[in-house]
């Protein structure tokens, strides 16, 4: 009898142990956090792939769940603390404890309730966030550079453009090239507020060591008119020398007006004179000699002749000085230029701060300077050549920056020209117009070497690289650094802190209402949401401009003198889309009506949904879509021959994906049933209501299908998946991460699917439960997919 209770009571423990297992989450693929139990882990790798066991416990979520019910088991992957405590961190624990000391003011990150009267910094240095290499880089060209001004200042290199007429240096042997920076990035990350910035550090160098900045003269080439002269005085002192030159040009020109006018009064008098005696000889001839006024007028007519020419001549003289002659030198010569023998300042420096010239989008007239053409030629009515010479682009950065974006647009001539002034330091200015062919001598005009030492900053895309001229390139190389701007951060204390100055920047800069506490950690997680990972944040700023802009907007409409999370919320779902995200929604919204997909129907054998993102190609904006994937497995004939045919596919040349995902696809089904679907069966997939899909995230879902005809079990409904397969190493069927998770889950959540399958890799990386509102499962290997698609 005690051996009989014994018995009993050792099946009962025995099936409570297996009931445990069955419930334990820990035995089960890890759901919603970003780690695996090192006993899952190891229980998973030792299984065969054949052992796949009968689900026979209830499905994770039913019907009547809730989403709390899911939430309460979740982690957040920042602090690793349950959902029902992440509010609380985050108010409280998000930006770090204490204060910190920002700009000589104390600023409490632990207490602070918004970001009104957060400490600005005025240096545009400061500004630049998220680019930590790029600015190390950035300092090295600087420091290079502060060096080569120093050694520059001690040779005096600027003796030799002192004075007009002295010969100008070879270029390479006295300025010496480099260094240059080409940044490479994405559109939004900092490019030109980094070149800005560079342009105000180099001002405070110049201060602190002493270098000075220059001006840049024109002069008049008596011997040559066509080939003017060069000089160059320190910062300030350009227009001194103008108008010196021009009080000693008035000088001549009043000297010269006095005599032109004292002529012409004298010529007027006289004229006015002989007038006088023609009339008196009218009178004593008609009263002397008692004869007709005809006859009077006939003998007076001589010095009424004289008089006339005399008047007219000088009142001719004196109109001519005034319209047109150089004599006056008051008038005005072609394009407003003073038509003057004074010298013309190309390039005035008096603020002495170093120049920041942003050349992007400009043609070869205005980067390399040009001659403007005057109508008026010859006769003495012409503009002199020399103040018709126009600096360019590369003559104003003289000493400063000279930044250029979006390089790749520069045409082939162009960049030629350009690498000459990076080699040589210096460029003649002369008639560059792409209509001169046939001109006239007019516009032969070419003048001195014209110094445009620069700091040169070049910037562009990735798609850049293979569109630049590959001369620059190397020159860029040679001489300088190339640099690849980062389009994320790492999600920290102290970078969520600088998010906190970057909306205290923009709202200060476009005088908007500041953000509270709970707005800004909204537009952060927008931001780790944009960086496509789970623990990064997003450098590409522009983009959240317009999300600031527009949830102040909001919240002034409202009233609000603070901007909070559902103004922040509204305009990222509501209002910030791009046009290429919202040409994509549309067209998904208007192919969704015709879908045949229902989350909600009871499991069934051969059909499964899976998980698409369309992509715009320049924009790189995502939206994510839902298919359903159907499959039949009919056993051939011994003398029939099988066929593996997949529909809905994109194929031949455009086929870049998802024709290898077959062929794997086909080598895993060998792999794990012995079976060859090509051969054994008449096997279709068929991506229902599609064309043209491709891409690797489709293979995980063809496999399930045809997993779910063989075993003869049915899948679940109510779970999309998405995930590459691989072919089976070492007893394991790996599923292999894929893009545009977070598109592919929120297309989910939109459709009523209660849960995702993602790769375990993608889940480690790119998931934050907290973003949705289903449940995501993170998987490793086709067993674990099949564990949690499979019923009984």
């Amino acid at each position: 009898m005690l051996l009989f209770v014994l018995g009993l009571l050792s099946i009962d423990i025995a099936i409570a142990y297996i009931l445990g297992a069955i419930v334990d989450p820990s035995l089960r693929p890890f759901k919603k956090s970003n780690k695996i139990p090192s006993e899952t882990k190891k229980e998973i790798s030792d299984k065969k792939q054949e052992t796949i066991p009968e689900d026979k416990s209830e499905p994770l979520i039913t019907n009547g769940s809730k989403e709390g019910d899911l939430k309460e088991k979740s982690l957040c992957p920042h602090c690793g603390k349950s959902l029902d405590e992440h509010k609380i961190i985050k108010l409280d624990d998000f930006f770090g404890k204490g204060k910190e000391k920002l700009h000589d003011k104390d600023w409490d990150w632990e207490n602070f309730e918004s970001t009104k009267d957060f400490p600005i910094s005025n240096k545009l240095l400061d500004w630049v966030i998220g680019q930590n290499k790029a600015m190390e880089e950035c300092y090295l060209c600087l420091d290079e550079w502060t060096h080569k001004l120093k050694w520059l200042k001690e040779k005096k290199w600027w003796k030799f453009w002192e004075k007009p007429e002295s010969v100008k240096p070879s270029a390479k042997d006295q300025l010496p090239a480099g260094p240059y920076l080409l940044l490479l990035g994405d559109a939004g990350t900092g490019k030109s507020l980094l070149g800005k910035a560079l342009a105000e550090k180099l001002s405070d160098l110049y201060k602190k060591h002493d270098i000075d900045t220059f001006d840049v003269l024109c002069w008049e080439n008596r011997v040559i008119p066509s080939e003017p002269l060069i000089t160059i005085k320190p910062a300030g002192e350009g227009r001194k020398s103008i108008i010196e030159q021009k009080q000693k040009s008035e000088r001549g020109s009043k000297i010269k007006g006095k005599l032109i006018n004292t002529l012409c009064g004298f010529l007027m008098v006289t004229g006015l004179g002989a007038l006088a005696l023609g009339f008196y000889s009218i009178y004593d001839f008609m009263t002397r000699y008692n004869t007709s006024f005809i006859n009077a007028f006939a003998g007076s007519l001589p010095a009424f002749i004289a008089g006339g020419s005399l008047l007219l001549g000088g009142f001719f003289i004196w109109w001519i000085t005034r319209l047109g002659s150089n004599l006056g030198g008051s008038s005005q010569g072609i394009g407003g230029a003073s038509s003057s023998h004074a010298p013309k300042i190309l390039i005035d420096n008096t603020a002495k701060n170093a120049p920041f010239v942003d050349a992007t989008g400009h043609r070869s007239s205005q980067l390399f300077g040009d001659i403007a053409w005057d109508p008026y030629q010859t006769g003495g009515l012409g503009t002199p050549e020399h103040q018709r010479v126009s600096a360019g682009d590369v003559h104003r950065a003289l000493m400063g920056i000279l930044y250029i974006d979006e390089i790749k647009n520069l045409d082939g001539g162009e960049a030629v020209t350009l690498l000459t002034v990076l080699e040589d330091g210096q460029l003649p200015i002369t008639m560059r117009s792409k209509w001169n062919e046939g001109g006239t001598a007019a516009m032969a005009v070419s003048t001195q070497p014209v110094p445009c030492m620069a700091f040169f900053v070049g910037a562009g895309n990735f798609d850049s690289i293979p569109h630049i001229h590959p001369a620059l390139m190397d020159r860029i190389v040679g001489y300088g650094k190339v640099v690849r701007m980062n389009n994320d951060m790492p999600d920290t204390v102290e970078n969520r802190r600088k998010y906190i100055q970057f909306i205290a920047q923009e709202t200060t800069r476009f005088h908007m209402p500041p953000f509270n506490r709970e707005a800004a950690i909204e537009l952060i997680d927008e931001a780790r949401r944009r960086s496509g990972k789970a623990k990064a944040l997003t450098t590409k700023f522009r983009p959240l401009i317009a999300i600031i802009k527009t949830a102040a907007t909001l919240a002034l409409n409202e009233g609000k003198d603070l901007v909070e999370s559902k103004h922040v919320k509204e305009a990222i779902e509501e209002h910030c889309k791009t046009i290429q995200a919202q040409l994509l929604e549309h067209y998904i919204i208007e192919q969704n009506k015709y879908r045949d997909i229902h989350p909600d129907s009871p499991p069934k054998t051969g059909q499964i949904y899976g998980l698409y993102v369309m992509e715009e190609e320049n924009s790189g904006d995502m939206v994510g879509g839902v298919s359903a994937i159907k499959a039949s497995m009919i056993k051939k004939q011994k003398k029939q021959e099988g066929y593996l045919d997949v529909t809905g596919i994109a194929k031949g040349v455009n086929a870049t994906w998802v024709t290898d995902s077959v062929e794997k696809i086909r080598h895993v089904i060998i792999q794990k049933f012995d079976i060859d679907p090509a051969q054994d069966y008449f096997t279709h997939i068929d991506f229902s209501q599609e064309f043209g899909v491709d891409g690797p995230s489709a293979g995980i879902t063809m496999t399930l299908a045809l997993c779910s005809i063989l075993m003869g079990k049915k899948l679940r409904q109510d779970t999309a998946v998405t995930g590459e397969i691989n072919i089976g190493v070492n007893g394991k069927i790996l599923v292999t991460p894929v893009g545009g998770i977070y598109y592919k889950i929120k297309a989910a959540e939109k459709w009523g699917f209660k849960r995702v399958i993602v790769p375990i890799k993608n889940f480690e990386h790119n998931v934050v439960p907290s973003d949705y509102k289903i449940e995501v499962i993170g998987c490793e290997t086709l067993d674990d997919y099949l564990r949690e698609m499979l019923v009984k």
